[in-house]
């Protein structure tokens, strides 16, 4: 029976942009940066970006030199030829692969150490070709093949799901070999971390039609603690944006965590910012209250009107986590923020969100 792999990609940033690169020839520092840092294809004197790293870069660059180059335009990927020990020059072949499987994209960001690896996207494997004396060569069925987003591939670390004895070493080879339970897992929070609702769409598919009976287990990887607040990072990148919160918002939500009182907030047993709504929404700052009553603060700097709609917003969602009533006394929304206009005020008060400006 055929296993699942995940594919140890060199990093290549052709494409780079708002997708994670892997479509077309890398830029010529990182050509640089993979030959003197002897990624395996990329150091061989037949590669053409060695030789045209050899020409001091002058001439015509390379197009479309390796299997990286490709990987997002054709979602093919071959195992190569060992270049090195007493088969140097032999195919490398992969016997465990199979049609229907997945395979689980990885690479390296420049500087990251091996526990960083990320996943950067991952294909269902339609076609599986090899033969006496030529490689393994997989081939993605479309459409269920998933490029990520730069900043979402930076959300998903190979080493949270893979375990070995080793700790985070890869060592060598192109790919290591997964379980079923280990891929769903990966593919849950796939769905978890995507933003792209037709890529949701796929991975939701694939779950449900080829996953549905595979028991789902935690993140068992040498990484998984480093990784624990992964869920916290996805919620805070999408409310702030991956350009981070700004250090005014955060002094004065670290303000108002630290001082409930002063915003009438009393009877507090519980506080923490950054709170995740089982939606994926996130309030600044969460606090729960004597009497089973809770109260949501929503902060805002320059700008309070998108402050009030979430404050708003967040009331509803505690209501409805906690089983009230959606009009319920027991959940009290605050928006904090440096000035608040009259006329914010007014609707304020005529939707319940009690509003207190301050600057730190």
């Amino acid at each position: 029976m055929g296993k699942n792999i995940a594919i140890k990609c060199t990093y290549n940033n052709g494409g780079e942009g708002y997708f994670v690169g892997f479509n077309g020839t890398c830029s010529v520092d990182n050509i640089k940066s993979n030959i003197e840092k002897g990624r395996v294809w990329c150091s061989q004197k037949q590669c053409e970006c060695r030789k045209y790293y050899n020409r001091g870069f002058k001439g015509e660059k390379p197009y479309e030199p390796c299997y990286e180059s490709t990987l997002f335009k054709n979602w093919r990927f071959g195992a190569g030829t060992y270049h090195t020990g007493k088969r140097a020059g032999t195919p490398i072949h992969l016997w465990e692969v199979e049609k229907g499987k997945i395979a689980i994209l990885t690479t390296l960001f420049p500087g990251d150490p091996e526990i960083n690896r990320r996943i950067i996207g991952f294909f269902k494997i339609g076609k599986v070709e090899e033969g006496e004396g030529v490689e393994t060569v997989l081939f993605g069925e479309k459409p269920y093949c998933i490029r990520l987003p730069l900043e979402e591939a930076r959300e998903l670390y190979f080493w949270d799901y893979y375990n070995t004895k080793g700790g985070a070493r890869w060592g060598s080879g192109i790919v290591r070999y997964l379980d079923d339970s280990t891929i769903k897992r990966i593919l849950i929070d796939l769905q978890e971390t995507l933003r792209d609702e037709k890529a949701k769409l796929v991975v939701n598919y694939i779950v449900d039609n080829d996953f549905k009976d595979i028991k789902l287990i935690l993140p068992k990887g040498p990484r998984t603690k480093k990784g624990s607040e992964r869920k916290k990072r996805i919620a805070v990148n999408r409310k702030y944006g991956f350009g981070g919160e700004g250090e005014e918002h955060k002094k004065l939500k670290k303000w108002v965590k630290d001082n409930p009182g002063q915003l009438g907030i009393n009877g507090v047993v519980y506080a923490k910012d950054e709170y995740i709504f089982p939606s994926g929404d996130t309030v600044d700052v969460y606090f729960e209250r004597s009497g089973n009553k809770f109260t949501v603060v929503e902060i805002e700097t320059v700008w309070p009107e998108p402050g009030f709609y979430q404050a708003l917003k967040y009331k509803v969602l505690k209501c409805a986590e906690a089983r009230l009533d959606i009009k319920s006394a027991d959940v009290d929304a605050v928006l904090v923020a440096w000035s608040i206009p009259a006329e914010l005020r007014k609707l304020c008060r005529k939707y319940g969100v009690r509003c207190v400006e301050k600057k730190i």
